[in-house]
Order: structure tokens, then C-alpha cells, then sequence
């Protein structure tokens, strides 16, 4: 008799329960289209940009522990005219909600979850972005709905979206491809807590050129603060992975300042590795087959107003008591050393850059190279350089693996000094 009623007890205890999120999910299920399009219908009325999404599907597990709508075809315009810009298309957008606050009526998002798609972000000959003019209510007297959703993001992530942001009054286009962000967001009355995990590939494209930064992968990983009263956004101690350089981050942006940014960045990885990170794409390979160490050092700056214009940058690296070697062949360059520079100057483009490396050394086998070289005006480059060195041919075919050179013998002495403008168009004059 006992046992018979233990029984009944727990399947009342395993079916209550079940039945409970049962009738939640179907509640759910059959409010999910006014519970989304009350939300669509609230955004499009309080600001300037228009929200349009296609079809919306129960997704319960997407997100576990919370229960998802999954929400198709989003597409966010800068404006309601027909030919606005768009600023967001994705296929697919997961809105996670606590099951036991759908049961009071409480529809606060948990979590979000965006996949496949495109962000364009237009910054403005005017210097105004097109996420400003959607954000823009129609009158000053305009208010957020009651109905609008608290939103109290624990969990947020993207999946292979595509970021461009382009500048009109350049051209320059900085395309940002995100393979995963993961992090998650807090927020009170006064501030904006975000922490971001992320993977992602960087191309720079100057009026559809390619640039230097091309095929760049990263990993980001920090934690932001944003203080709604000043504007300031502040970046905690950050890691950045470039390629297989480890970098340091710290510093904040002024959003209420045009944009002005203050950035540190520095190398924690006592290899080249900081320096092959910043090569172009097809010599990584080829860099990469050299064991290296050493003390290295890179420390950089990023300063001033962003808005329209490039912020003021200086960089500092060098290397002494350091080594490449050529592993396969035994062959090692040792003792090297050099400080460099680089800086995109007072006027922050092209016309002020300089670059320097100078006290260049290193012992080459039976020889040695001793080196400075300094650079002005990238628009028409100023170069000074000066090469001192001795070194035996078999030792630098073999060094650099160069496999279609045979039959070198002897050695080479130079000294040479080289100062003249370089016309970019013409370089052969040079």
C-alpha cells in the first residue's frame, strides 16, 4: 500500500512540473507573433529606422536554459523610405526568455543569438552614421512605449556576420568578418556593463583596393564599461591574438567627444611573433619557419578624435640579445638588435608618417650587417638609409632557403648610404 502510494506521489512529482512547462512553452507559442511584432511595432514608431522580420518559430532549446523565438529575415534600415540604407540583415535572430517569468506574464530577453548576415555602418561626409539617424526619434516629445521589453542580456552571441564600415568622405571601407562573438551584458541607471570573446578576420579596402591589413585574424577578448551620463566607454586590461602575436589592450573612447579614443597597446609574447603578426599575409608563411627569441618589446599609442579622421598613433618596438634561426639547415642569426619607430604624425595621414629602425645589428655566421634607415612623408617618401656589412654567400643562400641558387661561393663587403625622395609614380628615377 505504501510503496503504491510512493509511486503515485513521485509521478505526480515528475508530471507536475512537466506539465507546467508544457503549458508555458504552448503559452509562449501562441503569443509569440504579438509578442514580437508589439516590440517591431514600438521601434519603428519611437525612431527613424525601420525594423522588418520575417517569420517567427518556437526554438526552445537554442538557448538553453532559456526558451528562444526564432526570429527569421531581420532587416533594419537606416530610414522608412523605400531605398534607405540597410543597416542590419541576418537570417536568423534567437530572443532567449526566462520559462518561469513567462509563467508572471514576464517577457524580459535573456539572451540573443544572431547568425548569418551583414551590418553596414556608414559614417557621413557630415560625420554622422546611419545608426545615429535610425536611432533618431521623430520629435523630441516622442517616448519609449511601456509595452518595450526590459532587456537584460546574460548571454549574447554572434555567428558569421559580415561588419563593414564605410567612410564616404575617404572611401576607406574596414570590413570586419565574426566568426563567433560570445559575452554577455549588465546593465543599471547609470552604466553598461559588456564582456565580448571573440574570433574574427580584418581587411582594409581603400575605394575597393585592398590594403596592408588584409586577411588579418584576430581574437578579442575584454570587458567594457560605458557610463551613460558621460558617454566614456572604458576598455579593462584586454588581450588581443594577431596572428600569433599577443597583445595588451586598456584605454577608452569619448562618444560624447567625437569619438576620441584613448588607447595602450602592448606585445606580451617575447618573440617575432609580434612582429610576423603585422606582415603581409603571403610572407607569413615564410617567416614562420624561423625559431626566434629574444627581448622584444612593442608599445603603442592610439589618441584623439576618430570622427571623420584617422586618431593619432605612435609605436614604439625593438629587440636586443635576440635570434633567427633556420632550423633545417642549422643555420642561425644571432645577436640581433634594432629600435624602431613609427608615427602617422601632427597632420595624422600619410603626408606626416615616419618610420625608423635604427642601431640595426646582427652577426651573420662569419659576418655581420649594421644598419639605420629612416623614412618621411609617405606621399612621397623621404628615405635615408645606411648599410655596413660582410658577410659569405653560402650562408645567406642557405639561410633563406633558397633552393634554385647553386654553386655559390664567396663574400660580400658594402657600405652603402642611400638619401633621396622617392616618386611613387616614377621609382625608377630614383
Amino acid at each position: 500500500m505504501k510503496s503504491r502510494l510512493l509511486r503515485r506521489l513521485l509521478i505526480w512529482v515528475l508530471l507536475v512540473p512537466i506539465a507546467l512547462i508544457s503549458f508555458l512553452l504552448l503559452v509562449l507559442c501562441i503569443k509569440q507573433d504579438s509578442i514580437v511584432q508589439s516590440q517591431i511595432e514600438s521601434l519603428n514608431a519611437t525612431y527613424e529606422g525601420e525594423v522588418i522580420v520575417g517569420d517567427v518559430h518556437l526554438a526552445p532549446f537554442e538557448s538553453f536554459p532559456y526558451v528562444s523565438l526564432k526570429i527569421d529575415d531581420v532587416l533594419v534600415k537606416e530610414g522608412k523610405e523605400e531605398n534607405a540604407s540597410v543597416l542590419l540583415d541576418v537570417a536568423d535572430i534567437y530572443v532567449g526568455f526566462n520559462i518561469w517569468e513567462v509563467a508572471t506574464g514576464n517577457f524580459n530577453i535573456h539572451s540573443l543569438v544572431i547568425e548569418d548576415g551583414k551590418a553596414n555602418l556608414i559614417v557621413h561626409t557630415d560625420g554622422t552614421t546611419n545608426i545615429e539617424k535610425a536611432l533618431t526619434s521623430p520629435s523630441e516629445d516622442t517616448t519609449e512605449s511601456d509595452e518595450i521589453m526590459e532587456i537584460d542580456l546574460r548571454k549574447i552571441e554572434l555567428r558569421n556576420i559580415d561588419v563593414h564600415q564605410l567612410q564616404e568622405a575617404t572611401g576607406k571601407d574596414i570590413e570586419t568578418m565574426v566568426y563567433q562573438a560570445k559575452g554577455g551584458l549588465s546593465s543599471t541607471a547609470e552604466s553598461i556593463r559588456i564582456h565580448v570573446d571573440s574570433e574574427f578576420m580584418l581587411n582594409v579596402f581603400d575605394n575597393g583596393d585592398t590594403t596592408y591589413l588584409h586577411n588579418k585574424h584576430f581574437e578579442f577578448h575584454t570587458d567594457v564599461e560605458f557610463n551613460t551620463e558621460t558617454g566614456k566607454l572604458v576598455f579593462q586590461p584586454s588581450g588581443i591574438t594577431m596572428a600569433h602575436g599577443d597583445f595588451e589592450l586598456e584605454g577608452s573612447l569619448d562618444t560624447k567627444n567625437e569619438n576620441t579614443i584613448d588607447l595602450k597597446i602592448k606585445g606580451t609574447k617575447p618573440s617575432f611573433d609580434m612582429f610576423i603578426a603585422f606582415a603581409p599575409e603571403e610572407l607569413i608563411p615564410v617567416l614562420e619557419i624561423y625559431d626566434n627569441a629574444g627581448q622584444i618589446y612593442f608599445n603603442a599609442i592610439v589618441q584623439g578624435p576618430t570622427k571623420g579622421r584617422l586618431p593619432f598613433i605612435d609605436v614604439n618596438f625593438g629587440a636586443k640579445e635576440a635570434y633567427l634561426e633556420n632550423s633545417s639547415v642549422k643555420k642561425r642569426v644571432d645577436r640581433m638588435g634594432f629600435i624602431g619607430h613609427f608615427t602617422n604624425g601632427e597632420q595624422r595621414d600619410l603626408s606626416t608618417m615616419e618610420f625608423s629602425l635604427t642601431d640595426v645589428f646582427a652577426k651573420l655566421d662569419k659576418g655581420t650587417f649594421k644598419g639605420d634607415v629612416f623614412v618621411k612623408n609617405f606621399d612621397a617618401p623621404e628615405i635615408e638609409m645606411t648599410v655596413d656589412a660582410d658577410f659569405e654567400l653560402p650562408f645567406i643562400v642557405s639561410f633563406l632557403n633558397l633552393e634554385d641558387v647553386n654553386d655559390v661561393q664567396g663574400s660580400v663587403e658594402m657600405e652603402l648610404a642611400f638619401h633621396d625622395i622617392i616618386d611613387l609614380e616614377n621609382p625608377e628615377k630614383s
